[in-house]
């Protein structure tokens, strides 16, 4: 039925020419047919109204595929009725997802799961552009008002429910009722489209709340977190300069534009960029509205300046001016410029800047091979102008594309599983389970507060750094959870100084064993890094230090370096160590390897 579906229109169109061309052909030749005859018999043999005629092998086969034009357009008006009619009853007897909304995310997410026929389509707009094809591909589409549409569904065996409807607020709203029609025990996902940052906060703070009792998980996406979460799985923070990690030299970022994507990016960047070495990192806001885009960046993350390594230098700079584009500036010129960001609204203009750095800014640098920092500049809809660039490395050494919305919306990347389950096994150990089954860790990342969840998925997201430290990097594989444990225990824990002595110490950590000095190991060093990811995710999201920790009032005792630390919270580091320590578990559980990175070479 699906092929029939898919191919039904193309195959009548067949049919219909062929039945007309061959009508006209057979009854042209006819001596019975003259004139306008010709016609009125061709139309005719559509309705399987046959005339007679002299014996003629071109009229048979217009005949026969007149019957057939005739027939397949009974099914497509009768039969595909009925079809749909019986999947609309079926579906949601079984395991399904719901689709709220043909937003230009969802429609991506769509086509990356284009398979699993089992989603229901809800979408308000009964003239929608996509609706057709999504039906010829098999999918169910209710029509109308989306909410009057969930009231309606038995949600008892939905699976996912992804709204983007384009609207935050009617997002959150299709969410909460969503939230309120689930009154069972089986587990349900809902992921609630949220665009506007503040919003996200807001809900993130659980203003939108959600009833622990029942087996929901509910979170957030947007679209310009999921481009920068891509980007950053395939680009380092650090770029072509990854020896930093071992050393203290301060380095420099550029963020080009005052868009949403380079909101996130700033959010992203703050909290990926805390080494080991506690190395410092000048962020440059470059644009013709640098310091509005500079004050814009300190309102949506008031504390952000309090982040220790982070330094905002806003430059107004045009780049529509050669002024802009001039290698001595502060700029460019910048010590241990490891990455330039484009990414402004406008993807030609974003496309105009990167070529202009290329053939002005920087060419003697890239004539001369001297050219180390990575240009990566936003594509939105690049209709594979991108991977030509990305793959030319000849012209277009270190410069990159990103923010491709049909490949930053999939479904792999909206979900992402294998992030989920290291935060979720990050939460473990903070709970002080070494290792619960998946159905355990579900339990107790539901019950968790949304702000905690976000806090080990940022952790989860700085593995890759941590990894770096150590000359180490991680691949998908499809060994076995033990056969990963024995050889990321093995790769990992034998760099390790006193690999069994931590091991003990984890087990009932004293202040005793809090550090002298946090520069001695590699270990430390690493686990010093996590500390301090952790104080930037708390200042991006507005908590500050306090004495006593308050948290109504988003207040942390522990939101302090860690050589500041007294005795009574030197406990507390144990969290830090072991973030590091169990990283081979954590990656195995998920299905990665540890490798050298050399061996990727």
């Amino acid at each position: 039925m699906r092929k029939i579906q898919k191919y039904k229109n193309h195959i009548l169109i067949a049919l219909a020419t062929l039945t007309f061309v061959l009508g006209i052909i057979g009854f042209s030749l006819s001596k019975e047919s003259t004139g306008l005859e010709v016609l009125t018999h061709t139309l005719g043999l559509y309705a399987m109204e046959w005339v007679e005629h002299e014996k003629s092998l071109i009229l048979d086969f217009a005949s026969l595929f007149g019957a057939l034009t005739a027939l397949l357009a009974i099914i497509k008006i009768f039969f595909v009725g009925i079809y749909h009619t019986w999947r609309n009853f079926i579906i949601p007897k079984k395991s399904f997802n719901i689709v709220a909304g043909l937003s230009e995310q969802n429609i991506s997410l769509l086509k990356s799961n284009e398979n699993d026929l089992s989603t229901i389509i809800l979408e308000k707009d009964k003239n929608h552009p996509q609706i057709s094809s999504l039906r010829e591909k098999g999918f169910l589409v209710i029509e109308g008002s989306i909410k009057e549409a969930i009231e309606k569904l038995d949600l008892t065996n939905m699976k996912r429910c992804f709204i983007s409807t384009g609207n935050d607020r009617k997002n959150i709203a299709l969410g909460k009722l969503v939230m309120k029609k689930i009154d069972d025990k089986k587990r349900h996902n809902v992921h609630v489209c949220i665009e506007n940052r503040d919003l996200n906060i807001l809900f993130k703070q659980e203003v939108i709340s959600h009833d622990t009792h029942k087996e929901v998980t509910m979170s957030t996406y947007s679209l310009y977190e999921n481009i920068v979460k891509k980007l950053f799985l395939k680009h380092s923070i650090l770029g072509n300069y990854s020896h930093i990690i071992n050393n203290k030299e301060a380095f420099s970022i550029a963020i080009v534009g005052n868009s949403d994507l380079a909101i996130e990016l700033v959010y992203h960047i703050s909290f990926l960029s805390t080494l080991p070495n506690q190395n410092s990192l000048k962020l440059y806001l470059v644009g013709v509205n640098a310091k509005a885009f500079y004050n814009r960046v300190r309102k949506t993350f008031p504390k952000i300046e309090k982040i220790p390594h982070l330094t905002l230098i806003p430059k107004e700079l045009n780049s529509e001016s050669l002024d802009f584009y001039t290698y001595d500036n502060e700029i460019w010129n910048s010590e241990n410029l490891t990455n330039i960001f484009i990414a402004t609204k406008d993807e030609e203009k974003n496309l105009d800047i990167a070529i202009n750095l290329q053939d002005t800014t920087f060419i003697k640098e890239i004539g001369h091979k001297r050219f180390k920092s990575r240009i990566l500049f936003a594509l939105y809809h690049n209709r594979g102008l991108g991977e030509e660039i990305n793959n030319d490395k000849d012209a277009f050494a270190n410069f990159h594309t990103f923010a491709n919305i049909s490949k930053s919306s999939t479904q792999e990347i909206l979900i992402d599983e294998k992030l989920d389950k290291i935060s979720k096994l990050i939460l473990s150990n903070y709970n002080e389970k070494k290792d619960n089954l998946t159905t355990e860790l579900d339990h107790s990342w539901i019950e968790t507060l949304i702000h905690q969840q976000e806090s080990n998925k940022t952790q989860a997201l700085h593995l890759d750094i941590k990894l770096l430290a150590f000359g180490l990097t991680r691949i998908t594989s499809e060994k076995s959870v033990d056969e990963l444990r024995e050889i990321n225990n093995k790769k990992f824990y034998d760099i390790l100084e006193d690999s069994d002595k931590i091991k003990n110490q984890l087990k009932n950590y004293k202040k005793e064993y809090f550090p002298n000095s946090f520069d001695k190991t590699l270990l430390d060093k690493v686990a010093r890094s996590e500390h301090d990811r952790w104080s930037a995710f708390q200042y991006l999201n507005g908590w500050d230090y306090n004495i006593v920790r308050e948290n109504d009032a988003k207040e942390h005792n522990c939101l302090k370096p860690l050589e500041e630390f007294e005795d009574d919270i030197k406990h507390t580091y144990q969290y830090d160590l072991a973030s590091v320590y169990f990283m081979p578990i954590y990656l195995a559980r998920a299905g990665f390897e540890m490798i050298e990175i050399e061996d990727l070479s």
